[in-house]
């Protein structure tokens, strides 16, 4: 027995030997696939954020800026606390969704030259992506990521500015006249369908918002990427905001199941008491297209307007499902689709947001412009696309004071129409607040969890890293963040300067 396996081993070994130059080829089985065209990976990477909405950012973004509340009262994260099995999702879902399949893409097809503009949009929709993920840890592996390796952590500092440079290269590299280049069908395009202008504005606007939100922290840098986005074309109407589509014979989650079917959440009262005393005509004419009353066994004592719930209840009331909730038959093309296969849309970034940041720069004298004017033009386009009869956005944006005051005064002005514009984006939202501390927005009812990393009286200002991280990769991340008691809630980003510990006056003194 023991010379049978000697001689098999030697048979072995000279078979190895003698075919390493074809042993790639014959170890691939014929009938599998081994390149995937990017028209079927790009449908994926759009909707990884609705993968795991609820978990992922409305339990977290959406409740941070206070656009919906929490009326379940096994749900932590309103009160500041961190459940792994709920946003720490995210963090998996990207690095091996999304960002693995990109790279696998770059490996296939980064030296073929007719694949030049779809790698460049998929380059600007995970650049997308890449924001939305340091805006909610911070730090976080980048450089190297997603091929299988252990990477170590980048600053949000750097991966700002090398963002801000993938996105100039692909925008530059869309060639829109070749037509030797490789494209999407149209259908898989979900978010402008083969418009590759389209695609090119939606870039630079997302350079404008990175931009901006260094604004605070590095003025110099912010001001020359501002003014470049700006001066390649950023978004120019409502035809260019970016939003993934759902389908009602899909399975998808997002609001129409948070809201209505699960019933889950309503409203915040923070955010419906924005939609009252803004104007002089007062009621936000948007307030009936975005909400309305769903339980007929409860009631509230005025339902001629929209009523929100508070946030960061301990014990819940009685009547947590009288209040408002999301309206499907409102008109508002966001929540009811278009009148086709689509249900519904998630905003990625709207037009009007564009018009706000442009508002912003002209602010603080990074761009040309009016800032008034682009600040009643912001309010205009969510206007248009939420719906509202001409006449009634006329009366209320005339009811508006315009900007006036210091710039801090304007700012905070500013602030608070484009997050009433903004909604639902609530990621957005909560790092517009973090990073000027506007608008306004309570701290929990009844306080910051005990449970929570989060001191008492203070704001949650991140996500802490996901438990896998702390068990498996803790050599690797930012050594004051790398134990689950240092790794807290309430550590302000990078681009965060403002201190929401004192903000007597209501104005901040530190955005300018």
């Amino acid at each position: 027995m023991k010379k049978r396996v000697i001689y098999l081993g030697m048979v072995l070994l000279t078979f190895a030997v003698g075919c390493t130059e074809d042993f790639e080829e014959m170890n691939t089985p014929s009938n599998v696939i081994t390149k995937v065209e990017p028209s079927y990976v790009i449908n994926r990477m759009f909707q990884n954020p609705l993968t795991n909405y609820q978990r992922n950012i409305n339990l977290y973004p959406d409740f941070y800026a206070q656009y919906w509340s929490n009326i379940v009262s096994s749900f932590e994260s309103p009160r500041y606390e961190y459940v792994d099995g709920w946003i720490g999702n995210q963090w998996n879902e990207f690095y091996t969704g999304p960002l693995a399949d990109y790279n696998a893409q770059l490996g296939f097809y980064g030296d073929d030259p007719t694949y030049t503009n779809v790698l460049a949009q998929m380059e600007i929709w995970m650049c997308a992506e890449w924001q939305r993920m340091t805006d909610t840890y911070g730090d976080i592996p980048y450089f190297g990521a997603g091929t299988g390796e252990s990477v170590p952590y980048n600053t949000q500092e750097e991966i700002y500015n090398d963002l801000i440079s993938r996105l100039t290269e692909a925008v530059n590299a869309i060639d829109t006249d070749d037509a030797t280049q490789y494209a999407f069908p149209t259908n898989y395009d979900l978010l402008y369908y083969g418009d590759l202008d389209k695609w090119k504005r939606f870039g630079n606007s997302l350079r404008l918002r990175l931009a901006m939100r260094m604004s605070n922290v590095d003025p110099d840098a912010a001001q020359e990427a501002a003014a470049a986005a700006v001066a390649d074309g950023v978004m120019e109407s409502n035809a260019d905001g970016a939003h993934i589509p759902l389908w009602s014979s899909g399975w998808y989650d997002y609001h129409h199941q948070m809201a209505w079917n699960w019933d889950n959440t309503r409203a915040s009262r923070t955010f419906t008491d924005y939609l009252y005393g803004q104007s002089s005509v007062g009621e936000d004419p948007r307030a009936w297209k975005w909400f309305t009353y769903k339980d007929d066994s409860y009631s509230l004592d005025d339902e001629s307007v929209i009523t929100g719930i508070e946030n960061g209840y301990n014990t819940l009331p009685a009547d947590a499902r009288a209040y408002a909730t999301i309206n499907l038959d409102g008109g508002y093309v966001g929540f009811v689709g278009d009148g086709a296969d689509i249900l519904m849309y998630m905003p990625y970034m709207f037009y009007s947001e564009t018009v706000f940041l442009k508002a912003e720069a002209a602010l603080r004298g990074w761009i040309a412009g009016d800032a008034n004017g682009l600040y009643i033009e912001g309010v205009q386009a969510s206007m248009d696309y939420v719906g509202v009869e001409a006449t009634a956005a006329s009366d209320y944006i005339n009811g508006l004071s315009g900007l006036t005051g210091s710039n801090e005064e304007q700012l905070k002005q500013l602030i608070t129409q484009k997050y009433i514009a903004n909604f639902p984006n609530g990621s957005e939202s909560w790092a517009d607040f973090r990073r000027t501390d506007y608008p306004d927005i309570s701290l929990p009812l009844d306080g910051v969890s005990g449970s929570a990393s989060v001191a008492a009286d203070t704001w949650v200002k991140r996500i802490r890293y996901p438990d896998n991280q702390h068990n498996l990769n803790s050599a690797s991340m930012p050594t004051s963040q790398n134990t689950i008691d240092t790794d807290r809630m309430d550590i302000r980003l990078w681009w965060d300067t403002a201190d929401t510990k004192d903000k007597s006056s209501g104005l901040m003194n530190s955005n300018f």
